[in-house]
């Protein structure tokens, strides 16, 4: 069940504006045409849908977010921590800024630009992943996403090229109250690899609301690396939606960190198109706020035999806060032979602090080998007495221990510039009571 829209709230204002990013795009146009219309009807989804039961995001329509405009960003600055080589693309409120970018790095055959730029210089390669819109019921922020879409990433690796260093996507958002809708394009052709970087964060201090799209399209023998940082600001509001498609023999390893926000919200969907894809899907998540929400849903579909996916996702929650983890597996009849489990391992570190994990499998197969585990506690008393009495004072006795439990996820991350930088992230959200 969903409500649909108030006609004077911002949201329908937004909808009901004629934009004209893509005027010479009569395609692209239309569809968002549609897009707008379908979501009026539709509304936002509210906890009476089982995808959305544990998490509300009606406040979203009753807040008053603008569009930002460009005189409002032409002045902000963005600076980025990541201190290693890499082809750095910069967003500031949803504009790409050239002057903050450096993709002096890029191979000359690859293609790595702002998503306005590929619409009109790579049109044909862009158009098929535009073309169409996801289901409105069941994807209705993805939706959103393309109908108020401005700009994002495009990012095309040809065949059998390796990236030696990564990509890194920087958002920032520094106006108030403001809206603003990324979408990123990432193909990688056959027996290529790539590693790819995506960042959120926040020089703004009051409420704002990001809603973005990713959607990688793996080629067989392709390998792609995936790491996201979500570190938006403590009243922020972040809905992202991550879609995978993979080939034969490819494989894809992602790990998400989401740290910031007021509620946050994260859709991954992996399809296992066909024979031998393999994926391994990570995530550390860590609020410190009181009404700090952040939720994570995963679907791996398993569509053809042969294929192989994990799942580990772990969290720390402090404070009264609040957690919800649903990972799902869906076996299709001619998925023989299929290999997965998944993990969703929480620690609480206050009595006020919840989390509401939900393990599905739905399988329609015989012959497959599937698994999960699940746990929610508290830090091991004995481990922590422990540190105390060799004279550790209890926030860094507690920094520790949090430490080595999420060690275990963000170790995965391959790339080291970029697994410090998370965990600099990290050790400064990690702010505990003495």
């Amino acid at each position: 069940m969903s409500v649909v829209l108030d006609k004077t709230n911002w949201l329908t204002k937004a909808l009901s504006d004629e934009q004209n990013f893509f005027a010479e795009h009569s395609w692209l146009q239309e569809l968002q045409l549609q897009q707008r219309l379908a979501l009026m009807t539709r509304g936002l989804p509210t906890r009476k849908e089982e995808q959305w039961k544990y998490t509300d995001v009606t406040f979203i329509e009753k807040n008053d977010f603008h569009k930002i405009t460009h005189q409002e960003n032409a002045t902000k600055l963005a600076v980025l921590s990541l201190q290693d080589k890499s082809i750095k693309l910069v967003f500031v409120d949803n504009t790409f800024s050239a002057e903050l970018s450096d993709v002096s790095l890029l191979p000359e055959e690859v293609i790595c630009c702002s998503l306005q730029k590929a619409l009109s210089e790579y049109t044909e390669l862009v158009k098929p992943y535009l073309s169409s819109s996801k289901d409105i019921k069941e994807f209705p922020f993805a939706n959103l996403n393309l109908a108020l879409l401005t700009d994002g990433l495009f990012l095309y690796v040809p065949k059998n090229v390796t990236m030696t260093v990564p990509v890194h996507l920087f958002f920032v958002n520094t106006v108030e109250n403001s809206y603003s809708c990324p979408r990123n394009i990432i193909i990688a052709e056959q027996g290529s690899k790539v590693t790819v970087f995506e960042e959120h964060s926040s020089a703004a201090s009051n409420k704002y609301f990001t809603n973005a799209v990713t959607e990688m399209d793996v080629k067989s023998n392709a390998q792609v690396d995936y790491y996201k940082m979500q570190n938006d600001a403590a009243s922020g509001t972040h809905i992202a939606d991550v879609f995978i498609h993979q080939a034969q023999d490819s494989k894809v390893k992602t790990l998400s960190l989401a740290l910031g926000s007021h509620v946050s919200r994260e859709s991954m969907r992996v399809y296992l198109n066909e024979r031998g894809a393999e994926c391994s899907i990570n995530g550390f998540y860590s609020t410190e706020s009181d009404g700090q929400h952040i939720d994570n849903h995963i679907q791996i579909d398993h569509v053809a035999p042969y294929c192989t996916s994990a799942m580990v996702y772990k969290g720390v929650l402090n404070k009264k806060s609040r957690a919800v983890f649903n990972g799902k597996i869906y076996v299709y009849p001619d998925a023989q032979k299929t290999k997965s489990q998944q993990e969703n391992h929480n620690l609480l570190l206050s009595p006020d602090a919840e989390v509401d994990t939900k393990p599905e499998f739905e399988i329609y197969a015989d012959d497959v080998k599937c698994a999960h585990a699940d746990t929610v506690g508290q830090l091991d008393a004995e481990s922590l007495f422990y540190l105390r009495s060799r004279g550790i004072e209890k926030q860094t006795a507690l920094k520790l221990l949090t430490r080595a439990f999420s060690d275990d996820v963000l170790n995965r991350v391959e790339n080291k510039a970029v697994l410090q930088h998370m965990y600099n992230s990290l050790n400064q959200k990690l702010a505990y009571e003495s």
